[in-house]
């Protein structure tokens, strides 16, 4: 039985609307690291999405402060929780990595207090924030269809980004 070019339409609907949830889902994720980073007052360098790989990055000073560091190592998964956009990606196992030897630097009855207040900083900070989290990963979608794989905003844009 072969396809109609009505049912041919949909299936393609049906994947674009899957590739665009994923691509925006990894664009807010990265964009929620970064945004809580600059509201702590961390140098940020760049964020970055790789199309192909399906992970992304962000690089920003680090703190002394352990509760900021864990805010900002949740703030990927907690940006997507925010704005409803959820997506399984290698970037979320490292974050998970990265969470787990932050509080290993705790005593451990310390750990799951610091954990708690870490997501506690990192949701009260992206919801003051929310629309320069959507204003980031729009440009990073955007900027997904001229830039090739790799999409990296650094420098004087990500600046003006993130200060609205």
């Amino acid at each position: 039985m072969t396809e109609t070019p009505m049912e041919d339409d949909h299936d393609i609907e049906l994947i674009n609307n899957y590739l665009e949830a994923r691509d925006r889902a990894l664009a807010v994720h990265e964009a929620g690291h970064i945004v809580v980073a600059h509201a702590f007052g961390a140098q940020v360098l760049f964020v970055e999405i790789d199309l192909v790989t399906r992970d992304g990055a962000s690089r920003s000073s680090t703190f002394d402060d352990q509760m900021k560091n864990i805010a900002v190592c949740v703030a990927g998964c907690r940006a997507e929780h925010l704005l409803g956009t959820y997506g399984l990606r290698k970037s979320k196992i490292g974050d998970y990595r990265l969470l787990r030897k932050l509080l290993s630097n705790l005593p451990e009855r310390k750990r799951r207090p610091a954990r708690a207040e870490g997501y506690r900083l990192a949701d009260e900070t992206l919801k003051v924030n929310v629309e320069i989290v959507r204003r980031l990963a729009d440009e990073l979608m955007r900027q997904r269809w001229s830039e090739g794989n790799v999409v990296r905003i650094d420098g004087d844009q990500l600046s003006a980004l993130l200060a609205g």
